[in-house]
């Protein structure tokens, strides 16, 4: 599917512009700038860039957890041997919502505290942080994210340990911790991270569970654990294509949603925020997601028959009878209402307007798969929409590559 050969810890080119900018700004529509700084060719229809970064992940995933699994490993046993009893993960956007989904891994497999911070949000305020006994853990799809660097490095003058999460190799903040995990899938071609959540968020949970392999070994059968993280990526592939027809199908339907409303609890708190996100980069439609009880408590009069609402609800979710409660207040206003739900749900799948199942009911592992649903369906409302790329976040008019241009200047990414 790619025109690309994604090498493990490469990227096309360094992020940047190649050649006069004003010239460059000025001819977005033709060429659109972002393609131009990422070294990939511009797409005008779908299939887009973006879809063939979205088609990569179950290769990127099945390279990832068989080139990494050894290291991580490792990575668990020397923090278990240093007494790290705390996990912050760091990041923008995407990469700080690995480590949101990713944190409940580490409270259920390890019993470690784990959290989420933003780069520059840690970087500008202090927290009192255990320094001696965190690992403070850096997302950067490129490896090369300035914020991100600069929140690592203040970490570890105060003492930190440093892991770097990242799919490029030899970058700058793989220079700056003190231990590395380089995923597979190569580059974006494309102006959203895709498979680099996808593999960062699965190495995570890996490293989850072999930390609690060796803090609390007889809480799980791991092994049985690790098992099913190694068959996500043939079972992601084998429902890419019902899950991707299916979601073209809510796509179109619902493109000209005046915003939406995706709702999640524990890991699947974080894996919304992501899919908000995708909306937001792809679709350009305002998305926020939501806990159950801010739902609840906040957004009863915000829903109407504008606003679609998206529901996550793995089986085993806790939160599952308030889940459905949003999905019940929903069908009493008359506001569509999806659900991405467990393959054998037969409770708030029967509420709903439109269902994507998944194949998990553990709600760890089922953050994983929902991923597709999450970049498919802001894939395809952005496909529909008139004068809209789902690669390039509005780049390609002149106005939004001069704002590109000046904040994000070469070498910021």
């Amino acid at each position: 599917m790619s025109d690309y050969l994604r090498n493990r810890g490469k990227r096309i080119k360094k992020w940047g512009a190649s050649g006069d900018l004003k010239k460059l700004c000025e001819e977005s529509y033709e060429h659109p700038i972002m393609c131009n700084w990422l070294g990939s060719k511009p797409k005008y229809a779908h299939p887009y860039n973006m879809y063939g970064d979205i088609k990569s992940q179950p290769q990127a995933l099945k390279e990832t957890l068989e080139s990494c699994h050894a290291d991580i490993k490792q990575l668990a046993k020397k923090m278990f041997d240093l007494g790290i009893n705390r996990y912050v993960g760091t990041g923008l956007g995407t990469s700080q919502f690995v480590a949101q989904a990713a944190a409940p891994a580490f409270w259920q497999y390890a019993e470690i505290d784990a959290s989420d911070v933003d780069s520059l949000e840690y970087y500008y305020n202090s927290r009192p942080y255990d320094y001696d006994r965190l690992c403070f853990t850096a997302y950067s799809g490129s490896g090369s994210t300035t914020d991100t660097i600069r929140a690592a490095k203040k970490a570890k003058e105060n003492g930190a340990y440093i892991l770097a999460i990242t799919s490029v190799s030899g970058s700058p903040i793989t220079d700056l911790a003190d231990s590395t995990i380089v995923c597979a899938g190569g580059f974006d071609t494309a102006g959203g991270d895709t498979f680099h959540y996808t593999t960062r968020l699965a190495v995570s949970i890996m490293i989850a569970i072999e930390w609690g392999r060796l803090r609390t070994p007889e809480k799980f059968d791991y092994d049985k654990l690790m098992g099913n993280m190694m068959s996500i990526p043939e079972r992601f592939s084998s429902m890419f294509d019902s899950v991707e027809a299916r979601c073209e199908s809510i796509a179109k339907q619902y493109k000209d949603s005046r915003a939406n409303i995706i709702v999640g609890s524990n890991a699947n708190l974080g894996a919304a925020e992501e899919m908000a996100l995708k909306f937001d980069e792809m679709a350009h439609i305002p998305s926020k997601a939501m806990c159950p009880d801010r739902h609840i408590h906040g957004a009863l009069g915000l829903t109407d028959n504008k606003i679609f609402t998206i529901i996550m609800a793995p089986k085993t979710c806790a939160s599952y009878k308030e889940l459905k409660d949003i999905a019940d207040y929903t069908n009493i206003v008359k506001a569509p209402c999806m659900a991405i739900v467990s393959e054998d749900d037969d409770d708030i799948a029967e509420m709903v307007d439109d269902v994507v199942r998944i194949p998990e009911e553990d709600e760890i592992m089922f953050t994983l798969l929902s991923i597709l649903p999450s970049q498919l369906i802001p894939y395809y409302s952005s496909v529909y929409s008139e004068g809209l790329s789902p690669d390039t976040q509005r780049s390609h008019v002149p106005r939004y590559a001069r704002a590109w241009a000046k904040l994000f200047p070469p070498g910021t990414h």
